[in-house]
């Protein structure tokens, strides 16, 4: 029997959680920057399987066209079904992305009716939406895991530091850094803790396509 090419998984876009049938909680995550590296890993000759938020407004024509497999997802909780199906597959999961968007929180409560609004002041109990990334080594224990860490408080240093712990915490391979904290471009951290500052989007999933050929 002919053994399956290696895969890689990208997740990408935002989690919608549901506070009833008709109202959510989301973040302004587009997808692009998924969409962006998953096209590039393919161009790289690369097998790639999609899982894209149903809220991403990124342009999806080409993802369509050319991944193996685009598979959507709406909550965490979807979003978590669907890389635990792909784990139970038993794929060889050559590497994974992790640059969907979860949200924070989740209402647990929320319902199939929409919550009345006649009454004035609402009070909502929100509770944290379960982590993915430190399930993706049980799920892929051969696959290579990139993680992302944005942070928005505090200085380079402290997002550099968080991105570390992120991978030790979550025994993943590489995290790229981004957001006020750590300024313009990228920080790509390696499992050694090597860092790579990358100025764009661009040069980050190029850089991210060629950094499968090297496990430093």
């Amino acid at each position: 029997m002919k053994t399956p090419n290696p895969t890689l998984l990208v997740t990408i876009g935002p989690t919608q959680e549901p506070l009833d049938a008709m109202r959510l909680i989301s973040n302004r995550s587009t997808g692009d920057l998924g969409t962006m590296l998953a096209l590039q890993l393919i161009e790289s000759g690369h097998s790639v399987i999609a899982l894209r938020g149903v809220g991403s407004t990124a342009e999806s024509s080409e993802l369509l066209k050319h991944c193996d497999q685009v598979i959507p997802f709406s909550s965490t909780a979807d979003l978590k079904v669907a890389l635990e199906n792909l784990s139970a597959d038993q794929l060889p999961i050559a590497g994974v992305f992790h640059t969907a968007a979860v949200s924070d929180f989740f209402l647990p409560s929320a319902g199939k009716g929409k919550i009345p609004t006649s009454n004035g002041s609402l009070t909502l109990t929100l509770e944290p939406t379960p982590k993915l990334l430190p399930l993706m080594r049980g799920w892929f224990p051969s696959a290579k895991i990139t993680g992302w860490k944005f942070e928005a408080a505090g200085k380079r240093e402290f997002a550099l530091a968080a991105g570390l712990n992120q991978m030790q915490q979550c025994e993943t391979d590489s995290c790229v850094v981004n957001g006020p904290s750590y300024g313009e471009g990228f920080g790509v951290l390696s499992k050694s803790g090597q860092l790579t500052h990358i100025v764009d989007r661009e040069t980050l999933c190029a850089h991210l396509a060629g950094s499968l050929q090297n496990d430093s």
